[in-house]
């Protein structure tokens, strides 16, 4: 899931001329306040300093002069190679926790931010709002994020990496066998709507993210790691806004609307059932009926294959959702 970027090209603006003042009167203008520092989480297959994710932070800084933009290294301080390792091999949430020690440990971003996930990405910044969200995020906003999970394995890249091909064949031996819910990240969020019971069973990380926990574990007390994990924690309710884009011609996440928290029926796969229809909207388990109702939610397009941000679809994002003052 690496990203495709494309190099930015934004319009100057004209400065703002201040009313005039008597000479014996000069107005200093105040400095005027940054932007609001930006996060990013990277994708499966790429890192936190890639040549794309680069390319893209040294534009939204042109766009913004001034900002600060921190992308989330996991592990902190590795090297390319463990960076690529790690968005297939690990725990899950464990990956999450150490993006929550390294966000609250940074002054720049104290104040607040806006978090961009790509694709896998997504779902650990979601994981930080939900379960962490000290310092706060204000606009959150996700590429392609399989928010209600995959029912098939991501696609290897052409060529395949030996990483990822082992990762495969790890797991397709067992996705819910709890090595693989521990060690391979995307079986974190495997969720194969044939297989319900199997993944309510055992999948932690996915599950309890979309408050499914308490849905399927039924009272208190029976929960490995409390209430609070299986409900989905504090949900999406201290948002500002969500942006959750979906590629149109993704042939990458299965379904593609799962960017969007739709899902294959249980009873037919060839139907997906919009996030409308979900207990997880009607019962507001996570807080995206609360942020729809009250006009944070945006479910938006981009019209590319999967992390293809081209056609004008990044820069708009970027003009719309990045760059608020603080």
């Amino acid at each position: 899931m690496i990203t495709r970027y494309i190099p930015f090209a934004f319009l100057l603006f004209s400065p703002i001329w201040s009313l005039s003042v008597p000479q014996q009167l000069p107005l200093q203008p105040p400095n005027p306040p940054l932007p609001r520092p930006l996060v990013i989480w990277h994708g499966l297959g790429d890192t936190a300093f890639s040549e794309g994710i680069s390319e893209f932070i040294q534009g939204i800084k042109e766009t913004y002069p001034g900002i600060y933009v921190y992308s989330v290294q996991i592990p902190q301080g590795g090297s390319e190679d463990d960076e690529r390792k790690a968005g297939f091999y690990g725990n899950a949430e464990n990956q999450a926790a150490d993006g929550c020690i390294q966000l609250s440990s940074i002054p720049e971003l104290q104040n607040g931010f806006d978090a961009m996930g790509f694709s896998q990405g997504g779902l650990f910044l979601r994981w930080y709002v939900q379960y962490c969200n000290v310092p706060p995020v204000r606009n959150l906003i996700t590429f392609g994020t399989p928010h209600y999970g995959i029912s098939a394995l991501i696609p290897c890249p052409t060529p395949p990496t030996l990483t990822c091909l082992l990762a495969a064949r790890a797991a397709r031996a067992g996705i819910y066998r709890p090595w693989a819910q521990t060690h391979l990240v995307q079986a974190a969020y495997f969720r194969d709507t044939e297989r319900l019971e199997e993944f309510y069973e055992v999948n932690t990380f996915l599950r309890d993210l979309n408050g499914e926990g308490m849905e399927v574990k039924g009272s208190e007390g029976e929960f490995r790691e409390g209430k609070w994990k299986e409900s989905g924690g504090k949900g999406l309710r201290e948002l500002e806004h969500f942006i959750a884009i979906m590629f149109d011609a993704d042939r990458t996440v299965s379904p593609a609307q799962s960017a969007h928290f739709a899902t294959y029926s249980p009873e037919n796969k060839t139907l997906v059932v919009p996030m409308e229809q979900q207990n997880l909207y009607q019962q507001d388990w996570i807080g995206l009926r609360e942020l729809d109702e009250t006009g944070r939610l945006v479910l938006d397009h981009c019209p590319g294959e999967h992390m293809d941000l081209g056609g004008g679809c990044g820069h708009r994002m970027i003009r719309d959702w990045v760059g608020g003052r603080v």
